[in-house]
């Protein structure tokens, strides 16, 4: 019992940097799943039926003449590029990890960067503001990447 009284302040101090890591781990954690609720939305939104039928259609365009003009289509396409943006902007503000991003989206993402370009070039010329800031960060960051996974083996 002598051990106990002489040593309070130790055991004290060890108890409370328990605690303080315990707590640090469980902020970590809670981050972690605070990231893969996010991306797991925004890859909901992303697979959504409307989305995807965006992305098939930015998929067509290769030329500036083939750019929809009707309101519903270009509207469509609006909102495809819009979502891409908001997970840019995910991306940037590290709410969820770009590996995840470019491992899963960077096929699709290379598809539909020269509608992409096509269509904000247009925007900007009538406009002079360059729509979709932060999908550009994230296009440029397909030049660099290189996916090991099996899609993309040689």
């Amino acid at each position: 019992m002598t051990w106990f009284a002489e040593n309070t302040d130790l055991l004290t101090i060890c108890i409370a940097l328990l605690a303080v890591a315990l707590s640090l781990t469980t902020i970590i954690m809670q981050r972690n799943e605070t990231k893969r609720d996010a991306y797991r939305e925004i890859y909901t939104a992303l697979m959504s039926e409307d989305i995807h039928r965006g992305r098939w259609l930015l998929n067509k365009i290769k030329t500036p003449d083939q750019i929809p003009t009707d309101e519903p289509t270009r509207l469509l396409i609006y909102r495809t590029l819009g979502l891409f943006n908001n997970l840019a902007m995910f991306v940037d503000h590290h709410v969820v990890p770009r590996k995840w991003v470019l491992d899963v989206w960077h096929h699709p993402l290379q598809d539909m960067r020269r509608a992409a370009e096509l269509i904000g070039a247009r925007e900007k010329a009538q406009t002079g503001v360059s729509p979709w800031p932060q999908l550009w960060s994230l296009f440029s960051d397909l030049d660099e990447y290189h996916s090991s996974l099996s899609c993309c083996q040689t």
